[in-house]
């Protein structure tokens, strides 16, 4: 199968016995979930979504809605749901990783297995959401500080955050500008884990709502604040579990 720019895979695809989709949050890459490769189980391919404007895709064009996002990405998916998969996203990750299971089960493509969602406000909540792509400069770089994600020594160079600018403004604008659609009524069926961290700034009860989505939702808050993913080692103890649980049984000996 000719290689995707939109996925980079990891693992043993041939004797796999479930996919992980996981889908970056705002500045992030396929390279920001990387590092899971260490724990994951052996019989877990891991697929990381690589959007436009980050790694060898930084020339070509920004996307600032999901609907254009999915329409581009599915294509590219769809061949790779031969076997069971599981979807993950974390903060406007959880955004796409939602919306891509809707479009999955409306198109008829076989459902998830679960999805698990984090760090992410549901869209159920009616609450005033600042527009932080459309901040100044001086603000916009003030916000990114709070959330502790972006490594301190690029925050601190004025000349490569210009460069990095517009494809976080691009990705904060997919999460404004998302809309809750209309909803294939088996998506309710999906298993979800919901995580949320406890010093974040997005309130835990409304990272929690997106439960009243699912008939089948476990919820756990986190130590930690905005990307408490990266600091709090029980989120892969957390995530690798949940994975295991909705991994098919093995039927074959798997390559380790």
């Amino acid at each position: 199968m000719k290689p995707s720019p939109w996925l980079v895979r990891s693992g043993n695809s041939e004797h796999a016995l479930l996919r992980l989709v996981a889908f970056p949050f705002s500045g992030g890459s396929a390279s920001s979930y990387a590092s899971w490769r260490k724990w994951l189980s052996p019989q877990v391919e891991l697929l990381c979504v690589q959007p436009p404007g980050r790694g060898m895709r930084m020339a070509e064009p920004l996307i600032r809605d999901i609907d254009d996002l999915l329409t581009q990405l599915l294509p590219d998916l769809l061949p790779l749901l031969d076997r069971p998969y599981l979807l993950y996203g974390h903060s406007n990750g959880a955004l796409m990783a939602f919306s891509a299971a809707n479009r999955l089960l409306q198109l008829g493509a076989p459902p998830p297995r679960a999805i698990a969602l984090s760090a992410k406000c549901s869209p159920t909540v009616d609450r005033p959401r600042e527009r932080v792509s459309e901040l100044p400069d001086d603000r916009f770089l003030a916000k990114l500080r709070s959330l502790n994600g972006t490594p301190r020594e690029l925050l601190n160079d004025p000349e490569v955050m210009q460069l990095f600018f517009p494809a976080l403004r691009a990705d904060f604008a997919l999460g404004e500008n998302f809309r809750l659609p209309p909803l294939h009524p088996d998506l309710a069926r999906i298993p979800a884990l919901i995580l949320a961290g406890e010093q974040d700034e997005t309130r835990v009860e409304d990272v929690f709502a997106w439960a009243d989505l699912f008939a089948d939702a476990q919820q756990a808050a986190m130590t930690g604040g905005h990307f408490f993913i990266n600091t709090n080692p029980g989120f892969a103890r957390r995530l690798d579990a949940f994975v295991r649980v909705h991994c098919p049984p093995e039927t074959e000996p798997v390559a380790g």
